[in-house]
């Protein structure tokens, strides 16, 4: 569990950075502020000169990517054998196991701070969260108040718990389906 939370946030941090620059809701340059990233953007420069755009930034989350995993790996070995664990309850008996090092870890909380006020933050970012909020909202009370509405297979299943079957159905759609399914609810002068 330890393991897949980092790993997760590995994955999540380097691909927010690349969905913030090809939405144009960060910068290289605000980026070249954060250690990490001017860090490995450095040496991507300097193994090859001239490259430039979307390679520039591919490379760089690489070599992002790359080094976390490492640092992680690394950090995690030396804490598994300082514990001396051997078995499954003497991991959950000891200390936090996954981590990184000392070195790594004000350079990644710098990123997070970094991703948190210029791209979760981000007045676009906030309205576009505020709508999805709505839509569901919109979506879960029409379900409750009309299950009807439901595709048959879940208004056989909100006979049961119909709470439970709504959350699931709306849980399972797709950004653009639920916006879909909003418009063919709410929409007036639409007949779907």
């Amino acid at each position: 569990a330890q393991l897949a939370n980092l790993a997760d946030e590995i994955a999540y941090n380097n691909h927010d950075i690349d969905d913030g620059l090809r939405s144009g809701l960060i910068t290289l340059e605000q980026l070249d502020a954060v250690a990490i990233f001017a860090d490995n953007r450095t040496a991507v420069a300097r193994q090859w000169p001239g490259l430039g755009g979307r390679r520039l930034i591919h490379e760089t989350i690489r070599r992002m990517i790359n080094q976390m995993v490492l640092d992680l790996t690394a950090r995690t070995r030396a804490n598994i054998a300082a514990a001396g664990v051997g078995s499954l309850a003497e991991v959950r008996a000891a200390p936090r196991l996954v981590a990184y090092s000392d070195t790594l870890l004000p350079q990644l909380r710098e990123l997070k701070t970094f991703l948190r006020t210029h791209l979760y933050q981000h007045y676009q970012v906030l309205r576009m969260t505020d709508k999805a909020r709505r839509i569901v909202a919109d979506l879960f009370a029409a379900f409750m108040a009309d299950p009807r509405l439901l595709p048959p297979q879940y208004q056989a299943r909100a006979q049961a718990d119909k709470a439970r079957a709504i959350a699931d159905y709306i849980a399972g759609m797709t950004d653009r389906y639920a916006m879909r399914e909003h418009r063919r609810l709410f929409a007036v002068g639409e007949i779907h």
